[in-house]
């Protein structure tokens, strides 16, 4: 089989099977990395973990101490957060779901505004798909094989509009739930663990005050719960001070 050489943070250049993924690469350098790696950078761009190396490549893995992946691990969250509002419910349409600073958001078309107890009920649909532990799958598709995935779906159809026929178009799938994205994420959401939904306001579609508004959860997630706590006490603060 062909080998593709890839080069370490360090210099170091490691042969490696054509075909081969970040995840591998960790593997090569050694199982404790392999543990604790999260994503990974391929010439400086953060990718998931099961993504294919190109020959020449600079690879370097990415840990939860790394402050790239708190990026990754948030927006999976977001992901997680929009697979729980799709289980309770499944006519909402889906908007944009990054990664922020402190936190994620998801935006949803739905007929009334969430309440606080909505924000409950989510966390709890959260729980269970993180329980479930479904694997992030990232699929290539064209323009229209989109089309016919989000044909329920008005946003994400008008999102496809931007799109040339030609393009490159990436589709993230965990479990039940599909969305347009370019990733990356985690490689399950059972790696997602201290998480916490804050509010609910209104956005427009698109920062668009002439377009429809839509429900925007706020919400945060870290690699550890201490941190996680430490953030909660620092926004309980902050409000008393308002």
């Amino acid at each position: 089989m062909s080998e593709v050489r890839v080069t370490l943070p360090d210099g170091l250049v490691l042969e490696m099977e054509e075909g081969c993924t970040i995840r591998d690469v960790a593997v090569a350098i050694g199982p404790g990395l392999a543990k604790a790696a999260v994503a990974g950078q391929l010439d400086g761009v953060t990718l998931g973990l099961t993504s294919v190396v190109t020959d020449g490549a600079s690879v370097r893995i990415l840990t939860d101490r790394d402050p790239e992946s708190l990026d990754v691990l948030r927006h999976s969250a977001a992901h997680v957060l929009a697979t729980a509002v799709r289980g309770v419910n499944p006519e909402a349409g889906i908007g944009f779901g990054p990664a922020i600073e402190d936190g994620f958001y998801y935006d949803f078309e739905v007929r009334q505004p969430f309440t606080p107890e909505d924000l409950d009920l989510f966390e709890k649909q959260m729980n269970q798909v993180i329980e479930e532990n479904h694997d992030f799958v990232c699929k290539i598709v064209t323009k229209e094989e989109a089309r016919n995935l989000f044909s329920d779906d008005a946003l994400k159809l008008e999102r496809l509009e931007e799109f040339s026929d030609g393009d490159v178009i990436t589709v993230f799938q965990n479990g039940p739930f599909l969305d347009l994205c370019k990733g990356p994420h985690l490689c399950s959401t059972g790696q997602l663990k201290h998480f916490k939904l804050l509010s609910a306001a209104g956005a427009y579609w698109r920062g668009d005050e002439n377009r429809q508004m839509l429900q925007r959860i706020y919400g945060t997630a870290f690699f550890t719960k201490s941190r996680l706590e430490e953030h909660l006490d620092n926004l309980a603060e902050a409000k008393k001070r308002e």
